[in-house]
């Protein structure tokens, strides 16, 4: 039984790393938090808010107007407290506001359709080589269902890799899915004047 719970140790410290490695880790606190930002407010101003983004602790919420964002500024420290609460760390640090008219949401009622990308990486055929190199990366790990679910995540991985590839050199990427050298880390923004 004990070589059970260390094996199971073992996937989670995995897991987590390949979470923090492939910066998931950082997209699935924003789904968190943006889940619980209309159980922080209550119902009524979750009709007239949207929050939209979490970046460095700040999350950028919508609202309909002005007056709303002046009541929601009064209770800034109390609704971080909540969401920080139901996420169970402090994730939120501060809370920006803005007044943009808000439709109703559409998200339970329609599936989100699949990227144009996501879609591109099942045509993507990566080379011996590669799967090589993967198969080297997953040869150790004991688990057959890991070993299978991280090969799968590296073959993704890869193929995303391709792709941005491919799209970087043909001059495919636009301006708004390129990173933002001013609010990344300041070491990437250096020597290019």
């Amino acid at each position: 039984m004990d070589k059970l719970s260390d094996n199971t140790h073992k996937i989670e410290n995995i897991l987590s790393y390949l979470l923090r490695e492939y910066g998931y880790d950082r997209k699935i606190l924003e789904a968190k938090v943006l889940a619980a930002w209309d159980s922080a407010v209550g119902e009524p101003v979750a009709r007239n808010t949207r929050a939209i983004s979490l970046f460095n602790g700040k999350l950028t919420v919508y609202a309909v107007n002005s007056v709303l964002i002046t009541e929601l500024s009064l209770l800034k420290q109390h609704v971080t407290e909540k969401i920080n609460h139901t996420v169970g760390k402090t994730a939120v640090t501060d809370l920006q506001f803005f007044v943009k008219p808000i439709k109703p949401s559409t998200r339970k009622m329609q599936p989100r359709q699949p990227s144009k990308r996501l879609n591109s990486l099942e045509k993507v055929v990566l080379t011996p080589y590669i799967m090589e190199r993967i198969d080297r990366k997953v040869a150790k790990v004991e688990d057959t269902e890991l070993k299978a679910c991280l090969k799968r995540v590296f073959m993704k991985q890869s193929q995303r890799a391709v792709i941005d590839d491919v799209q970087s050199k043909s001059g495919y990427i636009s301006s708004q899915n390129q990173p933002n050298h001013d609010t990344d880390s300041p070491e990437r923004g250096r020597g290019s004047s």
